[in-house]
């Protein structure tokens, strides 16, 4: 008998903008054959209507109305807007499987109304945390499954430049920034329990402003985490303020990663070059972007809701990271060092 389950997962997305336009929407597009978006919502009505009537879509005036349709198999959360996590809670309660973007930033009580919310209802997450999915990342992973064996020092620095997230991750969304602990401290923090297949033991962030007239918060971050066995990642993550420096971008020392293993050593610049040394000597690679980053997001998106064996992340990636960065905002202000105290 044939199967009544639609031959395309039928997606409803949710807040529209850079991250729409240049990874997901070409992503869809491409995998037309195994999506199909059928409803869009915006906080802004028009610009909803606009993008349906371009896609061949239908625009939804409230996020009950587009969750709730019956031809909506999972929604895509992409953009943060008035209504924060609400669209999450709105979902899971309708048992529609999710695609998340937004870090999880929010009060302790809230996650942990969410955590129980997901763990009763079973309904699949899948946070964006798009680091896991670079290609340079990807590649790194088979050499330390290899040649160059277990991780046991991460060392590394990015760059922000004003509030564009979309081509490199950054502040959340380019109308309200958000602090850099939030985004993309969740990403660096989720990159490094990515690499060390562990939890940390303990935390810490510190940070400073360099700008005093900076409304955002912190312009500079620098991560310490420690995993068992003496293992230890310290990341740091600033902004750039481009209109104030100007050229001097020109002058800084390259952004990347340095990741020291049991036998050899790795230097990544995201998301596509690495170079890497072993015993047999030193090799460099810059690995082709296809497929697309939002066309490896969404396929594992698709076989996590179809329960096909899936590389992506879960809820409780997503959870535990807010837990460990909600600490540390807290600690960063305290001067105190964060333990690990998520249940296992």
């Amino acid at each position: 008998m044939a199967s009544s389950r639609p031959q395309r997962l039928r997606v409803g997305v949710i807040g529209l903008g850079r991250l729409w336009e240049a990874r997901h929407k070409p992503a869809f597009q491409r995998l037309s054959d195994r999506f199909r978006v059928v409803s869009v919502y915006d906080q802004v009505y028009r610009r909803a209507e606009l993008e349906a009537e371009s896609i061949g879509a239908t625009a939804s005036e409230s996020l009950s109305q587009l969750v709730e349709r019956h031809d909506v198999d999972v929604v895509s959360i992409l953009t943060p807007q008035w209504f924060g996590l609400q669209a999450i809670e709105i979902a899971c309660r309708a048992g529609k499987p999710i695609y998340c973007a937004l870090p999880l930033a929010a009060e302790p009580e809230h996650l942990e109304r969410l955590d129980h919310l997901f763990r009763s209802n079973g309904v699949a997450f899948m946070p964006e945390l798009a680091r896991r999915h670079y290609p340079a990342t990807v590649r790194l992973k088979t050499l330390l499954s290899t040649c160059l064996g277990p991780a046991r020092l991460i060392l590394g620095h990015t760059r922000l430049f004003a509030f564009d997230r979309y081509s490199q991750p950054g502040p959340t969304t380019q109308l309200a920034p958000a602090p850099l602990l939030i985004d993309p401290g969740s990403n660096l923090v989720d990159w490094c329990r990515f690499l060390f297949e562990d939890e940390p033991i303990s935390v810490q962030a510190s940070g400073t402003t360099v700008l005093a007239e900076s409304n955002t918060g912190h312009d500079f971050e620098e991560i310490t985490a420690v995993f068992s066995q003496g293992r230890m990642a310290q990341v740091s993550v600033a902004n750039y303020h481009s209109k104030i420096w100007g050229d001097a971008t020109r002058f800084l020392p390259r952004p990347g990663f340095q990741i020291f293993a049991e036998r050899g050593s790795a230097w990544l610049e995201m998301p596509d070059k690495i170079h890497w040394t072993d015993s047999s000597g030193t090799y460099e690679q810059q690995l082709p972007m296809e497929p697309s980053l939002g066309e490896n997001l969404n396929l594992d998106l698709l076989r996590m809701v179809r329960e096909e064996e899936s590389a992506g992340p879960t809820w409780n990636d997503a959870w535990r990271v807010a837990r460990l960065v909600g600490d540390l905002k807290l600690s960063e202000s305290e001067g105190r060092t964060v333990l690990n105290t998520v249940d296992l």
